[in-house]
């Protein structure tokens, strides 16, 4: 057999693993989160902060992908969190903006408060969603394009894992989004966990 060919399936089987890793990598998560909120490790969290650095993370991917990352906050906001959590849940939405993504392309990140709620804002120009996958996203292994999600290495638990999020926090995450132009994600999260308030 040609030296080639085997190149070919090491190659392969190193992106199954891989492929593997991240899956149970995810799941691990969400078997973290099947806790109550008194489970969580709160802290007074600067979301801003937090923010800018998934997003110094996540510039190598974005670079490769020549996307723009764009963090636009107007002043600081503050809310009581689990810091480890939520920066898995919001780096799971900008790294879906970065990959379903097209070249030359941006992803805009917005921080804010409104009625004691930290918003945010994930907004990409990308492929879009039809509407008919809505109701659907954040169920566990879901998948609007199963082949396009494999071959960057989706899998399929990532917005499940931000859903679940912020319902344990007494938020709500959202989904606008139109084809060929892009997505908007937007999670609310109280500035405070519902038994402080």
């Amino acid at each position: 057999v040609p030296a080639e060919l085997y190149r070919e399936f090491m190659e392969d089987i190193a992106s199954e693993i891989e492929r593997e890793n991240k899956i149970i990598n995810d799941l691990l998560s969400l078997v973290k989160m099947d806790k109550s909120a008194s489970d969580l490790n709160i802290t007074s969290v600067n979301i801003n902060e937090m923010l800018d650095l998934i997003l110094k993370r996540l510039k190598p991917i974005a670079e490769k992908q020549h996307v723009d990352l764009v963090l636009e906050s107007f002043r600081p906001v503050t809310a009581e969190i689990d810091e480890v959590k939520l920066t898995l849940a919001i780096t799971n939405l900008v790294e879906n903006a970065i990959k379903y993504n097209k070249p030359n392309g941006s992803v805009k990140i917005t921080a804010e408060e409104s009625r004691q709620m930290a918003v945010i804002r994930i907004q990409d120009t990308g492929i879009g969603i039809e509407e008919e996958h809505f109701n659907r996203l954040f169920e566990r292994f879901y998948r609007v394009d199963t082949s396009r999600s494999r071959a960057i290495g989706g899998t399929g638990l990532g917005l499940s894992i931000v859903k679940h999020l912020a319902v344990l926090y007494g938020g709500e995450v959202s989904v606008e989004s139109t084809p060929g132009v892009g997505t908007t994600f937007t999670v609310r999260l109280p500035l405070l966990l519902p038994e402080k308030t």
